[in-house]
């Protein structure tokens, strides 16, 4: 279990710093909140061990180390029994426009292009009058959705949903989809980074057509879910997909989250709050992330705010 003299209260909570990723399309409610400076954000990759991609640390013992470096270094103390090597992603859209329209290969596809498979889910924190995402098809055809698409006509196919925040929408891979304008998201998803563009909105950028309907799969339909604030030290649970899962935790006072020796991450998405674990205090602020590694102890949440626990679904016994 990880290197001699490790103590355990190294194990708390780790506060990573995001990746930030500029975007024709962006938005600037992140910017905004965060007080960046640097402008054209668009995405902000909260959790990601995923190669190129990788968080580092932002404080404390292993500040400035990679959490891919961690993760090989202390894979029982930080992953449990979760052997990937990778972390649920967890990162922010901020769009002023509405992103390209594409698809993502499943596991078996992406294993052929040695990678993982890349399915998603959204929670809405933050949508304009209006807003709305792109989730599945209007027809199972593929001979047409290919005529649409070489002639830029994609759009007549295109199945969309109003979001207002709160809204929370599964994307499986192969489900043709795209997040809208005037909103900021978090998306929670599995490991993987093949995304396949199909459609952009005549903004000139790389198609991948071929590749696209390799995996896509048109019978897929999305079901948009809502989520009032319940009542307080209520979960209520929001996402699950066999590689991941996300349970949205109302707070206003104290709440307790025992170990049960997995990691997992919590994201504050209304609100804010105070955590305590290991006995160290760490403020949670809204839209910051911090993981919570498997061998930390029981969390205590204080405060009044909505969290988000993004988690690997647990395995089969």
């Amino acid at each position: 279990m990880g290197e001699a003299g490790m103590s355990r209260e190294a194990w708390g909570p780790l506060r990573l710093e995001p990746v930030y990723k500029e975007s024709v399309w962006a938005g600037d409610r992140l910017s905004r909140i965060r007080g960046l400076r640097q402008k054209g954000i668009g995405i902000a990759r909260e959790i990601c061990a995923y190669r190129g991609s990788e968080n580092v640390v932002a404080a404390g013992e292993y500040a400035g180390k990679s959490i891919a470096e961690l993760i090989r270094q202390f894979p029982q103390e930080l992953m449990g029994r979760d052997d990937s090597g990778q972390l649920v992603r967890v990162a922010y859209i901020d769009a002023k426009e509405d992103l390209s329209v594409q698809v993502h290969p499943d596991q078996t596809l992406a294993q052929e292009k040695g990678d993982y498979e890349k399915s998603e889910a959204w929670y809405i924190l933050e949508a304009g009058e209006g807003a709305q995402i792109t989730a599945g098809v209007s027809t199972q055809d593929v001979n047409k959705l290919r005529q649409a698409a070489e002639s830029g006509n994609m759009e007549s196919f295109l199945v969309r949903y109003p979001v207002k925040a709160g809204d929370v929408a599964l994307i499986p891979a192969g489900m043709v989809h795209a997040c809208g304008g005037d909103m900021l998201a978090l998306e929670v998803g599995s490991f993987g980074g093949i995304t396949y563009r199909i459609y952009d909105y005549g903004r000139g950028r790389k198609l991948n057509l071929d590749e696209a309907f390799q995996v896509m799969k048109p019978e897929l339909s999305c079901r948009v879910r809502h989520f009032q604030q319940k009542k307080p030290r209520e979960i209520q649970s929001a996402i699950r997909h066999p590689l991941f899962s996300a349970d949205i935790i109302d707070i206003k006072g104290n709440f307790a989250i025992p170990s049960d020796g997995s990691y997992y991450v919590l994201t504050c998405v209304a609100g804010e709050c105070c955590i305590l674990a290991e006995g160290r205090k760490e403020y949670l602020r809204y839209t910051e992330t911090i993981l919570i590694p498997a061998a930390c102890g029981q969390v205590t949440v204080s405060g009044e705010a909505r969290l988000l626990k993004s988690y690997r679904t647990p395995f089969a016994e």
